[in-house]
């Protein structure tokens, strides 16, 4: 099974999403202003070129790299990722107590030992 693979066709949905989101630094460079949203609209984030050139590029290039990825997931598809959620959904509806086991006490225990450790490694 192939890691990547091509779509026959290009996903519209996905196309369009992309197009919305590079649409966001074209306007930062005819402003001279970058923005990002964020969450609905909560962390909204301004960087002027004149005042803060480093932010304002910085801005720029990550809302182009995130719009490219998402015009590379229009064109891409990644099968084996898709293979390995089937195959995890297969077993949690074939094997209920050991996946509910695993998913809601032995994952959130291991992640709380981790954060424990990492205060106290980083004596935060």
């Amino acid at each position: 099974m192939k890691l990547i693979q091509m779509r026959k066709n290009i996903c519209l949905p996905i196309l369009a999403a992309a197009m919305f989101i590079v649409m966001l630094p074209l306007i930062g460079l005819l402003t001279g202003t970058a923005f990002s949203k964020g969450l609905y609209g909560a962390n909204y984030q301004e960087a002027s070129l004149a005042t803060d050139p480093r932010r304002y590029w910085f801005m720029i290039k990550l809302e182009f790299l995130i719009a490219a990825f998402i015009l590379f997931r229009a064109k891409f598809t990644f099968p084996l990722f898709h293979a390995t959620y089937v195959a995890i959904l297969n077993f949690r509806e074939n094997n209920r107590f050991i996946a509910n086991f695993i998913c809601y006490l032995i994952v959130p225990v291991i992640v709380v030992a981790f954060c424990i450790f990492l205060i106290a490694y980083f004596e935060l």
